[in-house]
């Protein structure tokens, strides 16, 4: 069964995103991309999978639901193409590619998507997933059930996983939307000769990126950059499967992932500004680096207490709870305001799929968002999942077709 709540609404903005929204708004605005637009420096040609070798390779993702057989072959490739950290510095990226074999005149639409959190180093990127048997989200299985009915697929590692020296910028918007854009630029320039007719590329399909957990994050970063960094391949749709797009709801009721958070933003705004031991209890602060550059997102889970009130100091942990961190935390609050994502006027047309049980990010807390995204002009189609967790991307498989194709007409 699922509850659909559709349209632009009214808001009740949560106390975290209520500060700042329509200054954001307005300074994304006037933002111009960094650097030039992505390179590609190689290409790996994987071959081609049969319709019947897609069913096989998604099946285990499906598993108690109805998995959607597929009906065309798939052509894979990975790009790997030249980003850059927040600071200008460039870096490399590995980027999935999953291209139906059809006519361009048949395909549905482009679909990007933004893996969940699978840790910090590269050893946890997503694009080793398949390779190394492990089961952080079964990511290439979802893209290729996507490119299976029809549909460019893409799925981008984070940046940061090609470099010894440096960690994903883990919640940063600006990086995670810089790699949507400069993914959707590569690819638009591989693609094969029959989608290049009169430099055409991706121009023509309707275009969309999609995230879970983090990677709705990521979706919803892109949102507010559409209009910049998304010149000449601009977003026309989003889409949030249990999207963590604020991070002081997602610390309460998920706290494991904040140590990530802290060393990604030290990393990015320094350690002036990132103190881990007025977030975190010892021995938690004086190992953050050590700790969270050993094991991905697994371990980390394992490792760091579920319980806020353990993890954090009592005075973070107190504020957090109560709201205030602007007053007590003014630093670390500020970081947080600037990383929330998709709460700006930037007019994306949204999918939000949610689960009933979630127990990383509530239901109530993804209405308040949905509420602010609303307020601010931006239309929702917000859907509710009975009796499903945090991954909603199988229940809602069919739902996210049906709305990618209505997106397109």
């Amino acid at each position: 069964m699922t509850e659909s709540n559709r349209g632009v609404g009214t808001s009740r903005f949560s106390p975290y995103t209520a500060v700042a929204s329509t200054i954001l708004a307005a300074l994304l605005l006037f933002l111009t991309p960094i650097g030039t637009a992505a390179q590609i420096l190689a290409v790996h040609d994987e071959g081609t999978m049969s319709p019947e070798a897609v069913d096989r390779f998604i099946a285990p993702l499906f598993e108690g639901f109805d998995a959607p057989g597929a009906v065309t072959a798939v052509s894979v490739r990975e790009l790997r193409i030249r980003s850059e950290y927040p600071d200008g510095t460039p870096t490399d990226v590995r980027v999935q590619v999953f291209v139906p074999e059809i006519s361009p005149d048949e395909v549905t639409g482009v679909y990007l998507f933004a893996p969940g959190s699978t840790g910090l180093i590269g050893p946890c990127r997503a694009s080793r997933e398949h390779l190394a048997g492990i089961r952080w989200g079964l990511y290439r299985a979802h893209v290729l059930a996507f490119s299976g009915q029809g549909l460019i697929g893409i799925l981008p590692d984070y940046i940061g996983f090609e470099d010894n020296y440096q960690v994903q910028p883990y919640f940063h918007a600006q990086s995670e939307a810089r790699i949507i854009f400069d993914s959707f630029q590569a690819v638009h320039r591989w693609l094969p000769a029959e989608y290049s007719r009169f430099h055409r590329g991706l121009t023509p399909f309707t275009r969309v990126a999609g995230g879970f957990s983090q990677g709705g994050h990521a979706a919803f970063a892109a949102a507010d950059y559409n209009r910049s960094l998304g010149a000449p391949l601009p977003l026309h749709g989003v889409i949030g499967y249990g999207p963590t797009a604020e991070i002081p709801p997602l610390l309460l009721t998920f706290p494991s992932l904040a140590p990530m958070m802290l060393e990604a933003f030290r990393t990015v705004y320094g350690e002036d500004l990132v103190i881990p031991g007025e977030v975190l209890r010892s021995p938690w602060a004086e190992q953050l680096t050590h700790d969270t550059t050993r094991q991905c997102v697994g371990g980390i889970q394992s490792y760091y207490p579920g319980d806020p009130a353990t993890l954090f100091t009592e005075s973070f942990y107190t504020s957090l709870h109560a709201g205030t961190l602007d007053q007590t935390h003014p630093q670390i609050a500020g970081i947080f305001r600037e990383n929330a994502a998709g709460l700006t006027s930037h007019g994306v047309p949204a999918l939000i799929l949610q689960g009933t049980d979630d127990i990383v990010i509530h239901h109530n807390t993804q209405e308040d968002y949905v509420a602010a995204l609303r307020s601010l002009g931006n239309p929702v189609d917000y859907r509710l999942y009975r009796d499903e967790r945090h991954d909603t991307r199988q229940r809602a498989f069919p739902d996210v077709l049906e709305w990618i194709e209505n997106l397109r007409r």
